[in-house]
């Protein structure tokens, strides 16, 4: 829904800055989930107010203190952004590649894949089990919905599997596609948004997630 034009670089800048920065139209999102991509890892968002300049992205936990991010959608397009601020569970990003399209941007068609859960690439080895017996295997990315992993010897397809790794809480599942050694895995029980978030963050960063207080970035003006 569009917003009434009351900002430029509203969405990102910081709340004291807002009132001199009067330019680009602002957008208002009731809910967009994305992730932001930094050199550390992955964190889902949800993002909230879009302008051609920059945006506001709610949070689940406290993010990395770096320089590099990137914002990736469900369709899988990026766009590079600069940190600005973080405070009170939000933070406001600028886009490195200003000014972006922001009606093609919410267009979630719009993206070199068709409209997916956000997917969170993590590194970890698990335990599969399927048929009573147990085998190695490693988690490559992780959704709300499921998860691809990989697995040798394969496993059938559609053959239901438990999968366990320190950290991860149980997860049932029965498999959906296998190429190889990957397969991919729907899970009989979806995370939520925000406990995918949560366990995301902890697993890529020990005390990520339990972060005490806000991070405030500074950048130079």
């Amino acid at each position: 829904m569009a917003g009434d034009g009351e900002s430029a670089q509203a969405s990102a800048a910081r709340p004291d800055q807002q009132a001199d920065q009067r330019a680009a139209q602002r957008f208002t999102l009731l809910l967009l989930t994305a992730k932001l991509v930094a050199p550390v890892g992955e964190f889902l968002c949800i993002l909230r107010d879009l302008s051609a300049t920059g945006l506001k992205a709610r949070l689940f936990h406290a993010l990395p203190d770096v320089a590099d991010w990137q914002l990736e959608l469900g369709s899988g397009a990026r766009h590079s952004l600069e940190p600005v601020w973080q405070a009170d569970g939000y933070a406001g990003f600028r886009f490195g590649d200003a000014p972006v399209d922001p009606h093609r941007l919410m267009d979630e068609d719009a993206g070199p894949f068709p409209k997916r859960h956000i997917r969170l690439r993590l590194k970890l080895p698990v335990m599969l089990w399927a048929d009573g017996a147990a085998r190695a295997g490693r988690l490559c990315d992780v959704s709300q919905l499921g998860a691809q992993v990989e697995a040798d010897p394969p496993l059938a397809l559609r053959q239901l599997v438990r999968v366990e790794a320190p950290g991860l809480p149980l997860r049932h599942a029965r498999v959906l596609w296998r190429r190889g050694t990957a397969h991919g895995l729907v899970f009989h029980h979806a995370f939520r948004l925000d406990e995918l978030a949560v366990l995301a963050a902890r697993l890529q960063g020990d005390g990520l997630a339990a972060a005490s207080g806000p991070i405030h970035w500074r950048i130079n003006q």
